[in-house]
Order: C-alpha cells, then structure tokens, then sequence
C-alpha cells in the first residue's frame, strides 16, 4: 500500500508543473535526437554506390534516390592520411588522422533514380593518403514546368 503525498505535493498545482517538465524533457530529446539527420537530409538524397582507388584518381557511381531532379552534382572527396612531418615525430603514439586536403568532381545532371559514374583526380601531394570520404552536393529542382501551348 503506498501512501498519499501530503502538504504542499498534493496540490494540483505541483502535479501539473511535474507533467509540464516531463513533457518538456520529452520533447527537447525528440528535437535535439531530429537536427542532424534534418542537417544531412539533403545529402542523403545522393547515394555512392560504389567506388575504387586508382594511384592516381577514385572512381565510383552516384544515384540520385530522391523524387526529385539533381543539378549541378558535385562530389567532394575529402583525404585523409597521416601528415609527413607526423611520422618522423610521434614514433610511440599511433597517427593522426588528419584531413590532408579535398578533390572535386562534377558529374551529370540526375532524374530520379538516374544513375552516373564519376571520376576524381588525387593530385601528387594528396596520394599518401590512407583514406577518404565522399561527399555529394546538388541544387534540387522541384517543381516542374508546364509544357506552354504554342498561341
């Protein structure tokens, strides 16, 4: 058997600013857990299907997995790699990962579910690098034009 708050916890006052913050908490969480994948939906748009390292260049296909039409579709690749002047100077420690610098490509405009390869050079001062990360940005067309009647 439990027992019945007493005093000033009874008062319904109290009970509704206890549920209030407990809303609150709750939603706080459910908007801070919401900003990242709302800061990133637009890249989750372009999708890397593939892609392989040459010496020189990375190679993959980009998909456009939205309902909408890719312009101007850029993929950065962003390199990353143990700096030279690191190497010589922590023996003990294990490496950095550092971002050594970034390598463009343009690729073709995509409709819906439009699939192209692409192509990006890895310049000489680059090519030490130990890995690398892809990132696609587009402009989205959305709204479609009417075709216009010929008057």
């Amino acid at each position: 058997m439990s027992r019945r708050p007493t005093g000033i916890a009874a008062s319904p006052h109290c009970e509704m600013v206890a549920a209030a913050m407990r809303r609150l908490a709750l939603a706080l969480t459910l908007a801070v857990s919401l900003l990242p994948g709302l800061a990133s939906a637009a890249n989750k748009d372009l999708v890397i299907l593939n892609s392989e390292r040459w010496i020189d260049t990375l190679k993959g296909t980009v998909k456009n997995v939205s309902a909408d039409r890719a312009e101007e579709v850029v993929i950065v690749v962003r390199l990353f790699g143990e700096a030279v002047s690191d190497a010589r100077s922590h023996k003990r420690r294990p490496p950095l990962r550092r971002e050594l610098g970034q390598q463009t490509s343009r690729v073709v405009a995509l409709d819906p579910g439009q699939e192209a390869p692409f192509e990006a050079e890895i310049a000489e001062k680059y090519r030490m690098a130990t890995s690398f990360k892809f990132e696609p940005h587009a402009i989205w067309r959305t709204g479609r034009r009417a075709p216009s009647k010929g008057r």
